[in-house]
């Protein structure tokens, strides 16, 4: 049984980037109303109407993708509120630069400008989840972290997971190391084949 809002932070290797894991992104919107501050440079949601008990059995709404202008996230999501939607996809591009986008319908991913103000950022929405991290210099990027609500945090395990900023050359490095790793050469008994007799 999951205790807290937030289970875990994983830093992403360009230094300004981070993902929390909350479960379920769509239960979870209103974590998008700390951002209304800010003003939306482009937004993309692709949704389905979903009428529930009421939609019969072979209706099957149209996926699409909203197109509704909205200065910021508060405005989005009071539209949101009072809509029958499945949302399928969302991410949110800021004036200032910042990025939010959800990823697979589970973790929000945050990118900021800066190595201060995603510092602030982390704070602010473990702050929400009762959660705290003192010292994030103990933090490996693209090294997933479990929160306990004791304030506790540990590695989920020892692995580093690729993002989005790595090169070509680290992504097939890893891959090797992880197929070494995972599904490692054994000697074969028999060169020739299997024997019938």
């Amino acid at each position: 049984m999951r205790s807290n809002l937030i289970s875990s932070i994983q830093l992403l290797s360009n230094h300004k980037s981070f993902k929390l894991f909350v479960g379920s992104t769509r239960a979870n919107l209103w974590l998008l109303a700390h951002f209304k501050h800010l003003k939306l440079a482009h937004y993309n949601l692709q949704y389905q109407i979903n009428n529930g008990e009421r939609q019969r059995v072979n209706t099957i709404h149209p996926k699409r993708w909203m197109k509704k202008p909205f200065t910021n996230t508060a405005e989005l999501l009071d539209y949101l509120y009072s809509k029958s939607y499945d949302i399928l996809y969302m991410d949110f591009e800021f004036t200032n630069g910042w990025k939010i986008k959800e990823q697979p319908q589970i973790e929000f991913y945050f990118y900021t400008n800066c190595m201060e103000e995603r510092d602030e950022l982390i704070d602010k929405l473990l702050g929400v989840a009762g959660l705290e991290i003192k010292d994030k210099s103990v933090l490996t990027p693209n090294i997933t972290y479990m929160l306990k609500a004791t304030g506790e945090i540990y590695p989920l395990d020892d692995e580093l997971t690729p993002d989005e900023f790595w090169t070509e050359e680290q992504r097939n490095a890893w891959r090797l190391q992880y197929q070494k790793k995972h599904n490692p050469e054994k000697d074969n008994e028999f060169p020739d084949g299997v024997p019938f007799d």
